[in-house]
């Protein structure tokens, strides 16, 4: 299915957004106390719990395992409607991602877009990027997909 998405947002679902997946599992798992201390941005960054590294750790897992089924969906469906409802889901968890951040920064720091540190660009500049890209493949201002081998054969067999 990769091969039949228009050019610029196969290369954002299966190379940008995997890439951005496995950073941010690297971030988490081999740093969890700067990762946690980044999440909002401040001047004097709280130390890591022992609480907070395991949920570290647990989300650079689940990044890990996002992108290994994004990139196994991406490269083994040939189904459109598959790809766009999994699409869907992943703009469902966008919008809770930058809602949760934005809860957790608070408006005064989620507004102050200056103040942002490199770890508020990644959960919200990033994520939000993603998420207008998801919503303009949807709405087809990408154009139509290119059909594959595999819908070219079935739609021989229909005919």
């Amino acid at each position: 299915m990769a091969a039949s998405l228009p050019p610029f947002p196969r290369l954002v679902f299966t190379v940008l957004e995997p890439l951005s997946l496995v950073a941010g599992f690297a971030g988490a798992v081999y740093d969890p106390a700067w990762f946690v201390a980044q999440q909002i941005p401040q001047h004097k960054p709280l130390p890591a719990s022992e609480n907070s590294i395991v949920l570290a750790h647990q989300l650079g897992n689940m990044y890990l395992g996002m992108c290994l089924v994004g990139l196994a969906l991406f490269w083994t469906t040939s189904e459109a409607r598959v790809v766009r409802n999994y699409l869907i889901a992943l703009l469902i968890a966008d919008a809770g991602h930058v809602g949760f951040t934005w809860y957790g920064m608070g408006s005064h720091r989620f507004m102050d877009v200056s103040g942002w540190n490199a770890m508020a660009w990644g959960n919200l500049g990033a994520t939000l990027f993603l998420a207008l890209t998801r919503i303009a493949y949807l709405s087809g201002l990408f154009g139509p997909d290119r059909q594959g081998s595999a819908a070219i054969t079935a739609q021989k067999k229909s005919n």
